[in-house]
């Protein structure tokens, strides 16, 4: 049982859904009530084009997960991946209040995953809500900035120890990996919709002074471009 569990995790990692799906099924055969298996599953579903089943599976996934009594680390961390992958199926499903309403069960369970803001962010701008997005979208930005905070312990004149902020440190964290900048361009993005030029504008080009080495991520330039048409409008 085990190797075919592994052997599906393996298509599943390999992006090859239609392998994975059948061993996944086979394993819920002996044990239906195996939330992880649901949720992967589910994931199967949604990368594969089949919203409905993904939708199904995630749902089932999300119930078994919510009747666990014990909490844990690692449980709690399977729980903000249910939460995430179901408000995501909801939205891509345009069932937009389902989506806001997991998506807040899972910032309720772990109020520090930014991606869970960032996703209700996105699901609030599709609602009209900016207000809301805005609200959300800086909630994952100031978690994604708590996480790169960086400090020391530095030794003063006087002798004594003290922990003392590294701003430059904290700087290349945020431009490390692309989270930050997309968070960025998200906020110029509600701002655009919201007919706020001028912070729109401010969002977009700091997101492009975020923008990883290497990293090809043309989202916030096309930003500034229709900030520029709308000024000439």
């Amino acid at each position: 049982m085990g190797d075919k569990r592994e052997e599906a995790i393996g298509f599943m990692q390999n992006s090859q859904y239609d392998l994975a799906i059948p061993l996944f099924i086979d394993l819920l055969e002996s044990d239906s009530a195996d939330y992880s298996i649901h949720y992967m599953i589910g994931q199967c579903y949604k990368f594969n084009g089949q919203l409905t089943e993904a939708l199904k599976s995630l749902i089932k996934s999300e119930e078994l997960v919510s009747e666990e009594l014990v909490n844990d680390e690692t449980l709690d961390r399977m729980k903000e991946g249910i939460y995430l992958a179901l408000g995501i199926a909801y939205q891509e499903n345009d069932e937009f209040d389902k989506a806001v309403t997991t998506l807040k069960k899972g910032t309720e369970n772990n109020p520090q995953d930014w991606k869970l803001h960032n996703s209700l962010g996105l699901t609030y701008k599709y609602l009209g809500n900016f207000k809301e997005s805005l609200f959300s979208y800086i909630r994952a930005q100031e978690m994604i900035v708590k996480k790169a905070n960086h400090s020391e312990i530095r030794t003063l004149e006087d002798g004594s120890k003290a922990l003392v902020a590294h701003p430059h440190q904290t700087y290349l964290n945020l431009k490390s990996s692309p989270e930050y900048c997309n968070v960025l361009n998200n906020i110029g993005g509600t701002y655009l919709a919201a007919g706020d030029l001028k912070s729109a504008e401010k969002a977009f080009n700091e997101s492009i002074e975020f923008i990883p080495e290497g990293f090809n991520y043309p989202n916030p330039k096309h930003g500034l471009d229709l900030v520029e048409q709308k000024k000439r409008i």
